[in-house]
């Protein structure tokens, strides 16, 4: 063949191909319902913009760290398994792996300081007609802590972005050095393993773990989950025999967190509904520290432990023909601000008013909550549709519930995050997370509360393979979840921002009091 007739040949092939890439639909042309067929077009051949070169430099200098030699982010490289971490795929006791990935044992010196307004805020909170009083109750909480001697608690709830102590960490030591306390807050006494590095824990005895599945597959008969969406048991559920059943929880301080973390000062143990009474035992080693004989109980119930902060572990220790259900183990301090950490795996935030209410505001009562800071998204991202009108009407439902649980709770939401999916050969943002985003802002004003919006923190459309990219990575491979070093970038800015409309509050009563000073007590 001619080289000329090869060369028409080339060129009518390529003529044809360029046609079809043009009447082709982008977004695909779907074979039945799971098989989507794509064809490349010109701009995905011929682009030069690449989407992973996106620049957050401008990010990292506002926040005034440095990746490479700030000891407060240097982490040894991030495994945590969840790529799989989706609504319909991940089931409630899939394992995640986290090796030793972990915050710097170097902490600021254990004293209180003054709250400073921080200097540069890249992404401001955002309220229901600008209203910043929806957060006024907490801050005023904050602002009497010093002579009220009280502890508050603020409760983080969200999916698989906050597991292992992530982003809750980084707020929770930026707190307590401000305002007070210590410990780790708290937390379900059967873990999923690896979603807690804070703290070191161990289970010993047959221990069985009961969320929103177990109502779901009809192995509960009641929906009492309380405020960590779980509870724990070292005897079965329903059981009734005359065997003696025993169970320990061993937990020991981590040497990979925060110094404030690590301070043992008072363990308590919520539970409630055991039939027969059973015995709860503290130990430290094998010295019995104190025991108890724990009657049958029809409600919720506080067992408490002042323990000495030198203890550098401890262990709770049950025996019993029955088990109550235990809701929670919280490690605090005896004042100030307490964190909780509370990962919900799959879950979109639409679950909280399936559970007895009446039994979660009881619980609410007890720990004192003043805020509750919701984080989801992650989980809805893959299933696209058109219309979130449906997730924001749900959302609103846990938003307004949750905050009538007590008369001066507030609530944060934080959007969900950047998300990027492989087109063509290269990573771009999912195509509905602005939707989902919108979505939860506006059920947040709906429901009179704060929104952060961490997406456009991140720097918007395309951002996370930025995040990926840095060095060191800031986000793992799996264009979803931060890493480590991601995490502290991304809570310190979500605390400057927080911190920075603590400080405008105290200036806004400030004034009221000196215009007005019988206003003091109303501000």
């Amino acid at each position: 063949m001619k080289p000329i007739k090869i060369l028409l040949y080339l060129i009518s092939i390529f003529v044809i191909l360029a046609l079809v890439s043009f009447i082709f639909p982008r977004e695909g042309l779907y074979l039945g319902n799971n098989l989507l067929l794509r064809y490349p077009d010109f701009q995905h051949v011929f682009s030069l913009q690449q989407s992973n070169r996106l620049n957050i430099q401008d990010i990292l200098d506002a926040q005034q760290l440095n990746l490479v030699s700030d000891s407060s982010i240097f982490q040894p490289p991030d495994t945590i398994d969840s790529e799989k971490d989706t609504t319909t795929l991940v089931p409630d006791s899939l394992n995640a792996e986290l090796s030793a990935d972990t915050i710097s044992p170097s902490d600021p010196p254990d004293n209180q300081k003054q709250v400073q307004p921080p200097g540069s805020i890249h992404q401001y909170l955002e309220y229901p007609h600008h209203d910043k009083s929806v957060l006024y109750p907490f801050f005023q909480h904050l602002s009497r802590l010093k002579t009220s001697g009280e502890l508050i608690r603020i409760l983080h709830y969200g999916d698989s972005q906050i597991e292992g102590d992530r982003i809750t960490s980084y707020i929770r030591n930026e707190l307590q050095q401000n305002f007070g306390g210590s410990g780790v807050g708290m937390f379900p006494p059967v873990l999923i393993k690896g979603t807690n590095i804070s703290l070191q824990h161990q289970l010993g005895g047959s221990w069985q773990r009961y969320t929103i599945k177990s109502i779901e597959n009809g192995n509960l008969n009641h929906k009492r989950l309380g405020t960590l969406m779980s509870f724990g048991r070292f005897a079965p559920v329903y059981e009734r025999s005359s065997s003696l059943y025993a169970g320990e929880i061993m937990l020991k301080k981590s040497n990979i967190t925060y110094l404030r973390t690590r301070e043992f000062k008072r363990c308590r143990v919520f539970y409630g509904f055991n039939k027969k009474p059973f015995i709860a035992e503290l130990k430290y080693k094998d010295q019995s520290l104190d025991a108890e004989l724990i009657p049958p109980a029809h409600q919720l119930q506080t067992l408490s432990w002042d323990i000495n902060g030198s203890l550098n572990e401890i262990t709770i220790s049950f025996r019993g023909e029955d088990s109550p259900d235990i809701y929670a183990i919280a490690i605090d301090g005896q004042q100030g601000v307490a964190v909780d950490n509370i990962p919900l795996r799959g879950s979109s935030g639409t679950d909280f008013t399936r559970t007895d209410m009446a039994f979660f505001r009881s619980m609410y009562q007890k720990l004192n909550a003043k805020l509750i800071i919701m984080q989801f998204g992650v989980n809805l991202v893959p299933h696209i549709v058109d219309d979130y009108s449906y997730y924001e009407h749900q959302f609103y439902k846990q938003l307004k519930t949750l905050k009538g649980l007590r008369p001066d709770i507030c609530i944060i939401v934080i959007g969900v995050s950047d998300m990027s999916r492989n087109v063509m050969g290269h990573y771009e943002s999912y195509p509905n997370i602005e939707k989902i985003r919108t979505a939860q802002k506006n059920a947040a004003f709906k429901a009179g509360c704060a929104f952060w919006d961490m997406y456009e923190a991140m720097g918007g459309k395309n951002s996370m393979p930025a995040w990926v990219n840095a060095n060191p990575p800031l986000a793992r491979t799996d264009f979803t979840h931060f890493t480590w070093k991601g995490s502290v970038i991304i809570s310190k800015m979500f605390y400057d921002a927080f911190i920075h409309d603590y400080y405008e509050y105290l200036k806004h009563t400030n004034t009221i009091t000196q215009n007005n000073p019988s206003e003091t007590d109303k501000n």
